[in-house]
């Protein structure tokens, strides 16, 4: 299934980093980090997925801008919790039908055939072509820039000029042709020990925690060749940082301090998703900050 929107705060991460003029690679999953990244100056990214259909939603997205939806035109049409009490606005046709004409090739094919074969609630329904995890509108417009007021209509001025170029490929299989000056790897480190999954029998979990975690770094630092001077590597996106837990081993701190020393990699800090999406955990200190890996190449 699709992501329909990030549910990391991207805003928030992409403060603390300078994207003008840069090289970038990201996930594609949900795209709101290549409209983030075009809209903080990227001078291209290269996505990756191992979702071929991500690809179709970006390109849906894309045609949403050029099609000059306002931003609550936009929300309405790609939101599904913004619309639970009214299912059918969520990928309305009256919507998509101005939509289309940005379309082209197998994206525009893609969806007039979902559209000539299902009505839109249904396309949009939760669980089928797209994914449940969705936060309401109000977070989504303070944890992805291009989804605030200042960001939206800066985004339409740009949306023709942004391109990807996409590579269809689980993680493993991922081989870089170019150099980059910023790599962000999203929250798949928190699934480390599916990824590098073995038939091993540890003792516990915390041996099984650090053999992942440590595989996971050794796969991603094989990137830091692929890395321009100066380029920085967003190894992972950790929820909840100081919520210190036993599984994942990302999220427990005496692994993730073992297999990631502090003389090597560093933070960055920023409010937390469950913060700003969850009034009875904004007011427990230590989900206050999400944080993200980082890797940079002295």
């Amino acid at each position: 299934m699709i992501y329909p929107f990030t549910n990391e705060n991207i805003k928030g991460m992409f403060d603390c980093f300078d994207f003008k003029n840069k090289d970038c690679l990201s996930v594609l999953a949900s795209s709101d980090q290549v409209f983030d990244m075009y809209l903080r100056g990227a001078k291209s990214v290269t996505t990756f997925d191992i979702n071929p259909l991500t690809k179709y939603l970006f390109y849906l997205k894309r045609a949403a801008l050029k099609a000059n939806l306002s931003k609550d035109e936009y929300l309405s049409f790609f939101c599904q919790n913004e619309n639970f009490d009214y299912p059918s606005k969520s990928f309305n046709k009256k919507t998509f039908s101005r939509i289309a004409p940005f379309l082209k090739g197998n994206s525009y094919r893609f969806w007039t055939e979902l559209y000539n074969r299902y009505d839109g609630y249904k396309i949009r329904e939760q669980d089928c072509l797209f994914s449940f995890d969705e936060y309401e509108r109000s977070t989504l417009e303070n944890t992805v820039y291009y989804l605030s007021d200042k960001g939206f209509e800066k985004i339409k001025e740009i949306s023709s000029s942004i391109k990807i170029t996409f590579i269809n490929k689980n993680i493993k299989d991922l081989i870089l042709s170019k150099n980059y000056d910023l790599m962000y790897f999203s929250n798949l480190i928190q699934y480390a020990s599916s990824i590098f999954y073995q038939h091993t029998i540890y003792e516990n979990i915390y041996d099984e925690g650090i053999m992942s975690l440590q595989q996971f770094r050794d796969f991603i630092m094989k990137y830091k060749n692929n890395l321009n001077e100066n380029g920085v590597i967003l190894i992972g996106y950790i929820y909840s940082i100081f919520e210190d837990c036993e599984f994942p081993a990302i999220f427990n701190k005496k692994i993730r301090d073992e297999v990631f020393p502090n003389d090597t990699y560093n933070y960055e800090y920023f409010k937390s998703t469950n913060y700003l999406e969850n009034d009875y955990l904004s007011k427990i200190p230590t989900f206050d900050k999400d944080a993200c890996l980082v890797y940079r190449k002295k």
